[in-house]
């Protein structure tokens, strides 16, 4: 089995499996390994739902019809996919789901949203609900030439020591069909589609991913509505606002074991006092992309340097 070399999240990672979504890095040691394993375990039937076990040094989950995974704090990802799986669709809960917790055990505060680099390099990024566009007006900044930082894990380290940074993942946006339409002709490529997840389909990015991590300077929580519109937060709001769109949130409130709740609730408090954050009403309309940039580039331009900055 042929050992392969990747750079995510400040980690240089070793795996067994093939990730086309990752970059290459040269061989060394390694801060993360991914191995695939095989204990003979009999998986329950596809629609089954899914097992998961969270703790502060292992995590364990079971997708019925993609395969198990071992997370270990130490930095090991043990996956057995389920017999007879797509390759491709591994990389779905792998990627997401599973580094997440991987970067959550080794002390990354984890917010669901995406990133890019701003002009003065300082970090901004867009966070929302389900269907509220952030990785579509991601993708809008990065065919406007601004270096993307991550699409869905927004991992940041330093929190408890300074201003934090956010730190670069993998080159891919996943957008829905009718969003990739608009971003037809751009340096993205798409990926194999998998029948199980048909809502968003991936893309390469080709030379717009950062390749160091930056400082969070500015957080755009994306509602929709007719017009631009926008409204800064107060602390008390942007620790709010942190606490909701927190990844590790998603996995439910078992998987917040009191160790990690602390580290949780003081990384959201670093981040309201030193970071920006305001409520950016976008149009509907996919047309008005181009405004949204503009928009949000003025609003960057105006604002004052963050207190972490002084």
């Amino acid at each position: 089995m042929n050992e392969h070399s990747y750079r995510a999240f400040g980690l240089t990672i070793a795996s067994d499996l093939e990730l086309p979504e990752l970059t290459p890095a040269p061989p060394g040691p390694a801060d993360a390994a991914i191995r695939l394993v095989d204990t003979g375990r009999g998986f329950p039937a596809p629609e089954t739902p899914g097992t998961f076990r969270f703790g502060d040094s292992e995590c364990f989950l079971l997708y019925p019809q993609i395969g198990a995974f071992r997370v270990a704090a130490s930095g090991l990802i043990e996956v057995e996919p389920r017999p007879g799986v797509d390759p491709a669709l591994i990389g779905f809960p792998l990627l997401g789901p599973v580094m997440a917790l991987l970067l959550q055990m080794r002390g990354a505060f984890l917010l669901h949203g995406s990133a890019l680099v701003g002009p003065g390099k300082e970090a901004f990024a867009f966070l929302g609900d389900k269907g509220a566009g952030k990785s579509t007006t991601a993708a809008a900044f990065l065919r406007a030439g601004y270096p993307l930082l991550t699409d869905d894990i927004i991992a940041i380290t330093g929190l408890d020591h300074g201003a934090g940074r956010i730190m670069p993942a993998f080159p891919q946006v996943k957008l829905t069909r009718a969003a990739s339409a608009v971003f037809a002709g751009e340096d993205l490529t798409e990926r194999p589609g998998v029948p199980l997840v048909r809502e968003k389909q991936r893309y390469l990015v080709g030379s717009g991913l950062a390749g160091e991590q930056h400082a969070p300077g500015h957080f755009f929580l994306l509602r929709r509505g007719e017009a631009l519109a926008i409204r800064d937060l107060d602390p008390k709001e942007r620790m709010k606002a942190f606490l909701r769109f927190s990844y590790g949130t998603r996995f439910g409130p078992e998987s917040i074991t009191p160790a990690i709740a602390v580290r949780h609730a003081r990384a959201c408090a670093a981040l309201a006092h030193r970071a920006r954050a305001a409520i950016l009403t976008v149009p509907h309309d996919l047309d008005a992309l181009g405004e949204v940039v503009a928009f949000v580039e003025a609003e960057l331009a105006a604002a004052e340097p963050p207190a972490c900055s002084a």
